[in-house]
Protein backbone atom coordinates (compact mmCIF):
# COMPACT_ATOMS: atom_id res chain seq x y z
CA UNK A 1 0.00 0.00 0.00
CA UNK A 2 1.29 3.50 -1.25
CA UNK A 3 2.19 6.40 1.80
CA UNK A 4 -0.62 8.72 2.40
CA UNK A 5 0.40 12.14 0.57
CA UNK A 6 0.42 14.62 3.67
CA UNK A 7 0.45 18.61 1.74
CA UNK A 8 2.93 21.41 3.09
CA UNK A 9 3.22 24.97 3.05
CA UNK A 10 6.12 27.16 4.23
CA UNK A 11 6.10 30.19 5.50
CA UNK A 12 9.22 31.72 4.27
CA UNK A 13 11.99 29.79 2.23
CA UNK A 14 14.46 30.62 5.03
CA UNK A 15 17.79 28.79 5.78
CA UNK A 16 16.76 26.30 7.70
CA UNK A 17 13.81 25.49 5.30
CA UNK A 18 16.72 24.71 2.95
CA UNK A 19 17.45 21.69 5.30
CA UNK A 20 14.25 21.06 6.19
CA UNK A 21 12.17 20.86 3.02
CA UNK A 22 14.69 18.97 0.88
CA UNK A 23 15.36 16.02 3.95
CA UNK A 24 10.88 15.49 4.21
CA UNK A 25 10.68 15.37 0.67
CA UNK A 26 13.12 12.63 0.01
CA UNK A 27 11.73 9.31 -1.56
CA UNK A 28 9.43 7.06 0.65
CA UNK A 29 9.42 3.65 0.34
CA UNK A 30 6.30 1.83 -0.52
CA UNK A 31 5.96 0.84 3.14
CA UNK A 32 5.96 3.80 4.85
CA UNK A 33 2.86 5.34 6.17
CA UNK A 34 3.03 8.83 4.92
CA UNK A 35 4.53 10.89 2.35
CA UNK A 36 5.20 14.57 1.82
CA UNK A 37 4.53 17.12 -0.83
CA UNK A 38 5.32 20.86 -0.76
CA UNK A 39 2.39 22.01 -2.48
CA UNK A 40 2.57 26.30 -1.85
CA UNK A 41 5.30 28.80 -0.11
CA UNK A 42 5.22 32.28 0.81
CA UNK A 43 8.20 34.69 0.03
CA UNK A 44 8.22 38.56 -0.63
CA UNK A 45 10.29 37.66 -3.67
CA UNK A 46 9.38 36.77 -7.32
CA UNK A 47 8.47 33.41 -8.49
CA UNK A 48 12.27 34.01 -10.77
CA UNK A 49 13.68 34.07 -7.38
CA UNK A 50 11.44 31.09 -5.58
CA UNK A 51 12.44 29.25 -8.75
CA UNK A 52 15.85 29.38 -8.53
CA UNK A 53 15.37 28.52 -5.04
CA UNK A 54 13.68 25.53 -5.53
CA UNK A 55 16.03 24.11 -7.91
CA UNK A 56 19.33 25.03 -5.52
CA UNK A 57 17.42 23.22 -2.94
CA UNK A 58 16.66 20.09 -5.77
CA UNK A 59 12.70 20.56 -4.38
CA UNK A 60 10.66 18.07 -6.66
CA UNK A 61 7.64 19.26 -8.53
CA UNK A 62 8.72 23.03 -7.76
CA UNK A 63 6.10 24.30 -11.20
CA UNK A 64 3.18 22.95 -9.26
CA UNK A 65 4.30 25.04 -6.12
CA UNK A 66 1.62 27.55 -5.69
CA UNK A 67 3.57 31.21 -4.61
CA UNK A 68 1.70 33.38 -2.79
CA UNK A 69 3.73 36.68 -1.85
CA UNK A 70 0.96 37.40 1.33
CA UNK A 71 2.34 35.01 4.54
CA UNK A 72 -1.92 36.33 5.45
CA UNK A 73 -3.44 35.40 2.25
CA UNK A 74 -1.47 31.67 2.33
CA UNK A 75 -2.80 30.95 5.70
CA UNK A 76 -6.21 32.34 4.88
CA UNK A 77 -6.91 30.68 1.91
CA UNK A 78 -4.10 27.87 1.06
CA UNK A 79 -5.31 24.08 0.61
CA UNK A 80 -2.67 22.33 2.62
CA UNK A 81 -2.75 20.16 5.64
CA UNK A 82 0.11 21.66 7.65
CA UNK A 83 2.51 25.11 7.47
CA UNK A 84 5.57 24.92 8.63
CA UNK A 85 6.56 28.20 9.81
CA UNK A 86 10.56 29.06 10.01
CA UNK A 87 10.53 33.00 10.00
CA UNK A 88 12.82 34.72 12.94
CA UNK A 89 11.56 33.31 16.31
CA UNK A 90 10.74 36.66 17.32
CA UNK A 91 7.65 36.63 14.11
CA UNK A 92 6.72 32.94 15.15
CA UNK A 93 3.81 34.27 17.68
CA UNK A 94 2.16 36.58 15.15
CA UNK A 95 2.57 33.75 12.20
CA UNK A 96 1.30 31.22 14.26
CA UNK A 97 -1.69 32.74 16.14
CA UNK A 98 -2.40 33.88 12.57
CA UNK A 99 -2.35 30.34 10.91
CA UNK A 100 -4.31 28.50 13.88
CA UNK A 101 -7.25 31.14 14.16
CA UNK A 102 -7.39 30.69 10.18
CA UNK A 103 -7.48 26.52 11.24
CA UNK A 104 -4.00 25.58 10.01
CA UNK A 105 -2.41 23.04 11.45
CA UNK A 106 0.93 23.93 11.99
CA UNK A 107 4.68 22.69 12.91
CA UNK A 108 6.85 25.81 14.18
CA UNK A 109 10.92 25.89 14.16
CA UNK A 110 12.72 26.08 17.95
CA UNK A 111 12.25 28.00 19.90
CA UNK A 112 8.86 28.18 19.46
CA UNK A 113 8.34 31.70 21.07
CA UNK A 114 10.18 33.98 22.39
CA UNK A 115 8.87 33.23 26.21
CA UNK A 116 6.47 30.75 27.60
CA UNK A 117 3.14 32.51 27.94
CA UNK A 118 3.38 33.15 24.19
CA UNK A 119 3.51 29.83 23.41
CA UNK A 120 0.87 28.84 26.51
CA UNK A 121 -1.79 31.35 24.41
CA UNK A 122 -0.99 29.19 21.29
CA UNK A 123 -1.73 25.84 22.75
CA UNK A 124 -5.37 27.24 23.35
CA UNK A 125 -5.50 28.50 20.24
CA UNK A 126 -4.38 25.11 18.73
CA UNK A 127 -7.30 23.41 20.98
CA UNK A 128 -10.17 25.93 20.59
CA UNK A 129 -9.54 25.71 16.63
CA UNK A 130 -9.68 21.99 17.03
CA UNK A 131 -5.80 22.07 14.97
CA UNK A 132 -2.64 20.50 15.67
CA UNK A 133 0.42 22.72 16.78
CA UNK A 134 4.01 21.28 17.61
CA UNK A 135 7.17 22.56 18.02
CA UNK A 136 9.97 21.75 15.62
CA UNK A 137 12.28 19.97 18.48
CA UNK A 138 13.57 17.78 15.93
CA UNK A 139 16.18 16.22 18.02
CA UNK A 140 13.57 14.40 20.12
CA UNK A 141 11.76 12.49 16.87
CA UNK A 142 15.41 10.63 16.04
CA UNK A 143 15.84 6.83 16.51
CA UNK A 144 18.68 7.75 18.98
CA UNK A 145 16.39 9.68 20.82
CA UNK A 146 13.52 7.41 21.09
CA UNK A 147 15.71 4.89 22.01
CA UNK A 148 17.78 6.42 25.56
CA UNK A 149 14.35 7.30 26.45
CA UNK A 150 12.38 4.46 26.41
CA UNK A 151 15.21 1.64 26.60
CA UNK A 152 18.35 3.54 28.59
CA UNK A 153 16.83 5.63 30.64
CA UNK A 154 14.67 3.11 32.55
CA UNK A 155 17.82 1.27 33.17
CA UNK A 156 20.57 3.42 34.37
CA UNK A 157 18.82 4.17 38.00
CA UNK A 158 17.93 7.42 39.28
CA UNK A 159 19.56 10.52 37.11
CA UNK A 160 21.51 12.71 39.27
CA UNK A 161 23.74 14.68 37.69
CA UNK A 162 23.21 16.03 33.74
CA UNK A 163 26.21 17.75 31.36
CA UNK A 164 24.46 19.38 28.37
CA UNK A 165 26.93 21.71 26.05
CA UNK A 166 26.29 23.03 22.89
CA UNK A 167 28.46 25.45 21.75
CA UNK A 168 28.85 26.25 17.80
CA UNK A 169 31.44 28.27 16.34
CA UNK A 170 28.33 30.60 14.65
CA UNK A 171 30.21 33.89 14.72
CA UNK A 172 33.50 35.11 12.79
CA UNK A 173 34.75 38.80 13.18
CA UNK A 174 33.60 39.25 9.24
CA UNK A 175 29.92 38.62 9.90
CA UNK A 176 27.86 42.15 9.67
CA UNK A 177 26.28 42.46 12.66
CA UNK A 178 23.18 43.19 10.88
CA UNK A 179 23.14 38.93 10.87
CA UNK A 180 20.55 36.96 12.05
CA UNK A 181 22.39 35.43 14.61
CA UNK A 182 23.86 39.23 15.96
CA UNK A 183 20.39 41.28 15.48
CA UNK A 184 18.83 41.74 18.74
CA UNK A 185 15.21 42.52 16.98
CA UNK A 186 15.84 38.95 14.96
CA UNK A 187 16.02 36.84 18.56
CA UNK A 188 20.04 35.98 18.18
CA UNK A 189 21.84 35.21 21.42
CA UNK A 190 23.55 31.87 22.32
CA UNK A 191 20.46 30.88 24.65
CA UNK A 192 17.63 30.74 22.85
CA UNK A 193 19.75 29.44 19.29
CA UNK A 194 21.32 26.65 20.67
CA UNK A 195 20.52 26.68 24.92
CA UNK A 196 16.86 25.23 23.42
CA UNK A 197 19.05 22.23 22.64
CA UNK A 198 21.22 21.79 25.52
CA UNK A 199 18.13 22.29 27.46
CA UNK A 200 16.01 19.19 25.87
CA UNK A 201 18.68 17.03 26.63
CA UNK A 202 18.69 18.40 30.39
CA UNK A 203 14.61 17.71 30.15
CA UNK A 204 15.35 14.47 28.24
CA UNK A 205 17.78 13.13 31.37
CA UNK A 206 15.56 14.83 34.46
CA UNK A 207 12.27 14.14 32.81
CA UNK A 208 12.51 11.78 30.69
CA UNK A 209 10.41 9.42 32.68
CA UNK A 210 7.67 11.93 33.84
CA UNK A 211 8.01 14.93 35.65
CA UNK A 212 4.49 14.27 37.75
CA UNK A 213 5.24 15.91 41.10
CA UNK A 214 8.79 17.43 41.06
CA UNK A 215 9.58 20.77 40.13
CA UNK A 216 13.16 21.52 37.79
CA UNK A 217 14.14 24.91 37.76
CA UNK A 218 16.80 27.43 37.05
CA UNK A 219 18.77 28.43 40.30
CA UNK A 220 21.44 30.08 38.35
CA UNK A 221 22.29 31.66 35.01
CA UNK A 222 25.30 33.69 33.99
CA UNK A 223 25.96 35.13 30.37
CA UNK A 224 29.00 36.73 28.46
CA UNK A 225 28.41 38.01 25.51
CA UNK A 226 29.70 38.31 22.01
CA UNK A 227 32.78 40.16 22.28
CA UNK A 228 32.73 43.85 19.65
CA UNK A 229 29.04 43.55 18.99
CA UNK A 230 26.55 46.22 19.90
CA UNK A 231 23.30 45.04 22.13
CA UNK A 232 24.78 42.30 24.36
CA UNK A 233 24.39 39.47 22.45
CA UNK A 234 24.75 36.63 24.94
CA UNK A 235 27.51 34.23 23.82
CA UNK A 236 28.82 32.63 26.70
CA UNK A 237 25.75 31.27 28.85
CA UNK A 238 25.68 28.97 32.16
CA UNK A 239 22.92 27.74 33.44
CA UNK A 240 22.75 25.45 36.44
CA UNK A 241 19.14 23.53 37.28
CA UNK A 242 17.70 22.12 39.68
CA UNK A 243 15.39 19.00 40.44
CA UNK A 244 13.43 18.68 43.52
CA UNK A 245 9.58 17.24 45.01
CA UNK A 246 6.82 19.36 44.72
CA UNK A 247 6.45 20.62 48.55
CA UNK A 248 9.94 20.10 49.29
CA UNK A 249 13.83 21.98 48.64
CA UNK A 250 15.56 18.86 48.86
CA UNK A 251 17.67 18.52 45.48
CA UNK A 252 17.17 15.06 43.99
CA UNK A 253 19.20 15.87 40.58
CA UNK A 254 21.17 19.03 39.06
CA UNK A 255 22.02 19.74 35.42
CA UNK A 256 24.93 22.16 33.87
CA UNK A 257 23.79 23.51 30.64
CA UNK A 258 26.12 25.57 28.54
CA UNK A 259 26.23 27.14 25.35
CA UNK A 260 27.88 29.61 23.29
CA UNK A 261 28.49 31.23 19.41
CA UNK A 262 32.05 31.37 19.77
CA UNK A 263 33.38 28.50 20.79
CA UNK A 264 34.64 26.13 20.19
CA UNK A 265 36.29 25.07 17.44
CA UNK A 266 36.80 26.46 13.67
CA UNK A 267 34.49 28.71 11.90
CA UNK A 268 35.85 28.20 8.59
CA UNK A 269 33.92 24.91 7.15
CA UNK A 270 30.79 26.20 5.36
CA UNK A 271 27.78 25.87 8.20
CA UNK A 272 26.34 22.40 8.51
CA UNK A 273 29.98 20.48 8.06
CA UNK A 274 30.98 22.41 11.37
CA UNK A 275 29.11 19.46 12.38
CA UNK A 276 31.04 17.10 11.24
CA UNK A 277 33.82 18.36 13.69
CA UNK A 278 35.02 15.79 16.46
CA UNK A 279 35.17 17.60 19.74
CA UNK A 280 37.15 16.61 22.61
CA UNK A 281 34.81 15.67 25.69
CA UNK A 282 31.02 14.29 24.82
CA UNK A 283 28.33 17.32 24.60
CA UNK A 284 26.25 15.44 26.82
CA UNK A 285 26.72 13.09 29.81
CA UNK A 286 23.95 12.14 31.99
CA UNK A 287 24.99 9.91 35.11
CA UNK A 288 22.37 7.66 37.18
CA UNK A 289 22.62 5.39 39.97
CA UNK A 290 23.78 2.65 37.89
CA UNK A 291 25.33 4.10 34.39
CA UNK A 292 26.12 7.06 33.13
CA UNK A 293 25.42 7.78 29.19
CA UNK A 294 27.73 9.93 26.68
CA UNK A 295 26.87 12.05 23.98
CA UNK A 296 29.45 12.75 21.21
CA UNK A 297 28.91 16.33 18.98
CA UNK A 298 26.44 17.50 17.97
CA UNK A 299 23.94 16.69 20.02
CA UNK A 300 21.26 18.46 17.46
CA UNK A 301 21.30 14.62 15.65
CA UNK A 302 22.47 11.97 17.82
CA UNK A 303 23.69 8.65 16.27
CA UNK A 304 25.50 7.03 19.14
CA UNK A 305 25.87 6.23 22.87
CA UNK A 306 28.75 5.63 25.39
CA UNK A 307 27.52 3.77 28.28
CA UNK A 308 29.44 3.14 31.43
CA UNK A 309 27.62 0.47 33.11
CA UNK A 310 28.58 0.56 37.07
CA UNK A 311 26.23 -1.40 39.44
CA UNK A 312 26.49 -4.46 40.47
CA UNK A 313 25.02 -6.46 37.78
CA UNK A 314 27.73 -5.22 35.16
CA UNK A 315 31.01 -5.28 36.98
CA UNK A 316 33.32 -7.88 36.26
CA UNK A 317 35.61 -10.16 38.46
CA UNK A 318 37.71 -7.81 39.48
CA UNK A 319 34.73 -4.83 40.06
CA UNK A 320 35.79 -2.75 36.63
CA UNK A 321 32.83 -1.18 35.06
CA UNK A 322 31.51 -2.63 31.68
CA UNK A 323 31.65 -0.27 28.76
CA UNK A 324 29.40 -0.54 25.74
CA UNK A 325 29.33 1.97 22.28
CA UNK A 326 25.28 1.74 20.74
CA UNK A 327 24.83 2.90 17.60
CA UNK A 328 21.35 4.44 16.32
CA UNK A 329 21.52 6.06 13.07
CA UNK A 330 19.85 8.54 11.69
CA UNK A 331 18.96 6.69 8.11
CA UNK A 332 17.87 8.78 5.57
CA UNK A 333 18.90 12.64 5.23
CA UNK A 334 19.39 14.77 7.90
CA UNK A 335 16.32 12.79 10.17
CA UNK A 336 14.41 16.24 10.23
CA UNK A 337 11.97 14.28 8.73
CA UNK A 338 10.71 12.45 11.75
CA UNK A 339 9.23 15.55 13.04
CA UNK A 340 7.35 15.56 9.91
CA UNK A 341 5.99 12.10 10.18
CA UNK A 342 5.09 12.88 13.64
CA UNK A 343 2.62 15.58 12.85
CA UNK A 344 1.71 14.43 9.67
CA UNK A 345 0.64 10.96 11.09
CA UNK A 346 -1.36 12.45 13.45
CA UNK A 347 -2.96 15.18 11.20
CA UNK A 348 -4.61 12.06 9.10
CA UNK A 349 -5.07 9.76 12.49
CA UNK A 350 -7.73 13.26 13.61
CA UNK A 351 -9.26 13.16 10.07
CA UNK A 352 -10.26 9.63 11.20
CA UNK A 353 -11.03 10.21 14.36
CA UNK A 354 -13.23 13.00 13.40
CA UNK A 355 -11.72 15.38 16.60
CA UNK A 356 -13.82 17.77 18.52
CA UNK A 357 -10.54 19.63 19.80
CA UNK A 358 -7.52 20.68 19.07
CA UNK A 359 -4.18 19.53 20.82
CA UNK A 360 -0.41 20.34 20.71
CA UNK A 361 2.31 17.65 20.62
CA UNK A 362 5.01 17.99 23.42
CA UNK A 363 3.47 20.47 25.13
CA UNK A 364 4.43 19.67 28.73
CA UNK A 365 8.18 19.53 26.94
CA UNK A 366 7.96 22.90 24.76
CA UNK A 367 7.08 24.68 27.90
CA UNK A 368 9.13 23.53 30.52
CA UNK A 369 12.06 24.42 28.04
CA UNK A 370 10.80 27.77 27.70
CA UNK A 371 10.10 28.55 30.86
CA UNK A 372 13.66 27.09 31.95
CA UNK A 373 14.62 29.92 29.45
CA UNK A 374 12.50 32.54 30.47
CA UNK A 375 14.05 32.03 34.43
CA UNK A 376 17.15 31.99 32.88
CA UNK A 377 17.12 35.27 30.86
CA UNK A 378 16.21 36.91 34.02
CA UNK A 379 18.88 35.92 35.99
CA UNK A 380 21.55 35.97 33.53
CA UNK A 381 19.92 40.05 32.41
CA UNK A 382 19.66 39.04 29.05
CA UNK A 383 17.30 41.49 27.88
CA UNK A 384 15.31 42.32 24.43
CA UNK A 385 12.86 44.77 23.45
CA UNK A 386 9.69 44.21 25.21
CA UNK A 387 7.64 44.22 22.04
CA UNK A 388 9.07 41.21 21.44
CA UNK A 389 7.92 39.34 24.40
CA UNK A 390 4.00 41.13 24.26
CA UNK A 391 1.49 38.04 24.34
Amino acid sequence: MAPTKVRWAALSLSNIAAVFLPDILLPRDDSDEVEHELVAVSTTGSRERADKWFADNKIPNASSIQLYNSWEKMLEEGDFDVVYISTPHPLHYEHVLKALQCKQNVLVEKPATMNKDQYARLVSEAKKNNVVLMEAMWTRYLPATKYFQTELLPKIGDVKRVYAEFSFPIYSPDMPHSSRFLDKKAGAGSLLDQGVYALTWADLALNGLGAEGTVTEVVHASSMPVPGVPGDVDDIDTLVLSKHDEGSSKQKAVAIVTTSMTLVGSNKPSFYNRFQSKKAAPCVRIEGTKAAVALPFPPIRPQEFEVQWYDEEHLDQEGMEKNETISKPVGRGWGIWYQADVIAKRVLERKKEGAKEGETIGVDESLRVLGWMDQAREKAGILYDAELDKV
